[in-house]
């Protein structure tokens, strides 16, 4: 709103509150400086012309009016193809991206107060974002027709574009098309010019120029240009390799090979080697290749490759060197694998390379003497191995200049076998000492050791899962069957050892006349048995009562003193194998008793023929069945 306007509302103001009628003279006044003040403006202002796929913005924005309303439309009512963002004072039209249905006169329209203005803006759309790019049909060749075209992309509008071609500032071609039909899309445009190239084209330069002179429309740049030079080409010819030292050299020497051709532009050298399969391999772009210490793998054919990349011509030339030296293993294997379960399939294989040829020797290593093995091209196959397969393997290659060895060690994997248990002292131990077994067992990986005991029940009580079992103190309850596994994932052995424990006289090994003396027998068997104690001498024997294998002498004299028989009986037969004999001998001093070891020991098979009198009387005792030697167990007392 301007001062004038402002002033005239104050004024206006002061009438109402004094209540006197404002005058009709005022009101108009008012009402024409304030229509007279509101404008609108346009940026850009009149004419814009904007790139195919730019953005572009048109801002309408008002003066005097603090909250006018804008619109945009275009003059024939086409879409606005934009988006509109009004603020307080003005408005934008946002086209992004420019399309050719963009091209219009567009109208803004603000209203202020019921005063409408509006503003026109004509927007034209052109496309000419590129230089122009050359062509050639095909690689130039000196005395061959070709063709030259220059192309310009993505053109609008292409009837008002110019193009010509020219060498050294000198045209060759030139081409407008405004007699082409109008279209409302980008274009391609080319021009193309034909020609025999010379050798005095090499080098030349031929610049493409176009462009688009429209004068109504404000955009640069209105000419674009492209320029690169003729590469007028020859192939590759008189290709040759010369070799130094000679084609034939001792391992270890440097080996130079050279190779040159006469090219227009000058070939690009690429050395190749042939490999054994035929394929070949890329070695190094140069003229020359120099292979310093070379070796056996550098024998072969060598290429060489002179190419003209200009216009795709390649000349090649070959040359074979060999390269002499002592045999080299390439490879020694044992399949499938150098680990392997017994009863598999293994195949020893070794590879040589050797110029000259060598002689291939394939051997089992021993202590003792090495096994040469039957082998065709170093290969030798084993089936079914066993664990005597293992071992080491060699491989032996040999020619004039010198030898090769490689060895390789084959595991074969089994399951436990040959377990052994020793006992230390021995088997049959007498309370109170120490007894250590110790299992040992073959197999591959080495087999897992532990210690079970069999009980009466029939069921095992583990112990331990070292190799060495170890009772201090042995103990009556101790005697039994001891139980050796050797486990590994492919299989598992056991052995079983009988610990006997010889037991002695409670209440102590020394008994004092007048004192009670207990005979313990002790034995394992299922059903569990009876047992009689029978004491003999030489005259008569007598049948001492027991209980569980136990018999008490009360108020013991030198009349016990003598010799006892244990006899045990079940229902699967009885045994009478073992005899012990308990003396006790009673000494008397002045103050005290000196003690005498009584001694209760297992008698071994080798017993007097006069036992066979106590198995008689034991027997008569009503000790009923038969005895086995094979299937009885023996007892221990």
């Amino acid at each position: 709103m301007s001062f004038l306007a402002f002033f005239i509302v104050q004024h206006l103001q002061k009438f109402r509150q004094m209540g006197r009628i404002i005058p009709s003279a005022t009101v108009l006044l008012l009402v024409f400086v304030t229509s007279n003040a509101f404008e609108i403006h346009l940026t850009p202002e009149h004419k814009v012309a904007v790139q195919l796929g730019k953005k572009l913005e048109l801002i309408c924005h008002s003066r005097d009016c603090e909250s006018p309303e804008f619109s945009w439309r275009t003059q024939f009512d086409n879409p606005l193809g934009g988006t509109t963002n009004n603020t307080r004072s003005s408005s934008v039209l946002t086209m992004d991206p420019v399309d050719l249905k963009n091209e219009h006169e567009y109208v803004c329209s603000a209203t202020c107060d019921n005063v409408k203005k509006e503003k026109n803006i004509k927007v034209d759309v052109y496309s000419f974002s590129s230089d122009p790019v050359i062509e050639f049909s095909t690689p130039l060749y000196v005395g061959e027709k070709a063709s030259i075209t220059c192309i310009v992309h993505r053109v609008y509008p292409s009837d008002r574009l110019e193009m010509h071609l020219e060498k050294d500032g000198s045209v060759l071609a030139k081409k407008d098309f405004s007699a082409e039909e109008i279209t409302e899309t980008t274009e391609i445009k080319s021009l193309t010019w034909t020609f025999i190239p010379t050798f005095e084209d090499i080098g030349k330069e031929i610049t493409c120029v176009a462009e688009l002179p429209i004068d109504d429309m404000e955009f640069e740049p209105k000419k674009r240009h492209i320029s690169q030079r003729l590469s007028v080409n020859f192939g590759p010819q008189n290709t040759n390799i010369t070799v130094s030292p000679s084609n034939t050299v001792t391992q270890g020497e440097t080996l130079m090979l050279t190779c040159r051709t006469t090219s227009n532009p000058s070939a690009r050298i690429v050395w190749r080697k042939e490999l054994s399969d035929s394929s070949v391999q890329h070695i190094i772009d140069n003229e020359t290749l120099i292979i310093p210490h070379t070796l056996m793998s550098d024998s072969g054919l060598f290429i060489c490759e002179a190419i003209n990349d200009a216009m795709n011509k390649t000349e090649r030339t070959t040359v074979v060197i060999s390269v002499q030296a002592a045999p080299r293993i390439t490879e020694f294997s044992i399949q499938p694998s150098t680990a392997v379960e017994e009863g598999d399939n293994v195949t020893i294989l070794c590879s040589v390379e050797s110029n000259p040829a060598a002689r291939i020797v394939l051997r089992r290593k021993s202590d003792s003497e090495d096994t040469v093995l039957y082998s065709e091209h170093g290969i030798v196959h084993i089936p079914s191995v066993t664990f005597l397969h293992a071992g080491t393997y060699e491989c032996e290659a040999k020619n004039a200049l010198g030898e090769s060895k490689m060895a390789a060690a084959l595991s074969v994997e089994y399951g436990p076998r040959n377990t052994t248990v020793s006992v230390t002292p021995s088997n049959s131990v007498k309370e109170g000492e120490a007894v250590t077994m110790t299992c040992s067992s073959n197999g591959n990986p080495s087999p897992e050791i532990s210690w079970a005991k069999q009980l009466t029940n029939g069921k095992s009580q583990f112990l331990s899962k070292d190799a060495t079992l170890t009772i201090n103190n042995v103990k009556a309850d101790d005697w039994g069957l001891y139980e050796c596994v050797g486990v590994n994932q492919f299989g598992r052995e056991k052995k079983t050892v009988e610990l006997i424990v010889q037991e002695l006289i409670y209440p102590s090994d020394n008994v004092d006349e007048g004192e009670n003396a207990t005979i313990m027998s002790t034995t394992s068997s299922n059903p569990l048995p009876q047992i009689s104690l029978p004491k003999v001498q030489s005259s008569n024997t007598t049948i001492l009562s027991s209980q569980n294998g136990s018999s008490t002498l009360y108020s013991d004299t030198e009349n016990y003193t003598s010799t006892y028989l244990i006899a045990i009986d079940n229902e699967a037969g009885n045994n009478t194998d073992v005899i012990d004999t308990v003396v006790i001998a009673i000494v008397k001093k002045k103050d005290y008793i000196i003690p005498v070891i009584v001694v209760l020991s297992c008698l071994s098979a080798m017993a007097v023929p006069a036992l066979s009198i106590l198995v008689y009387v034991s027997r008569k005792a009503k000790i009923n069945g038969s005895y086995s030697i094979v299937n009885a167990p023996k007892p221990c007392v």
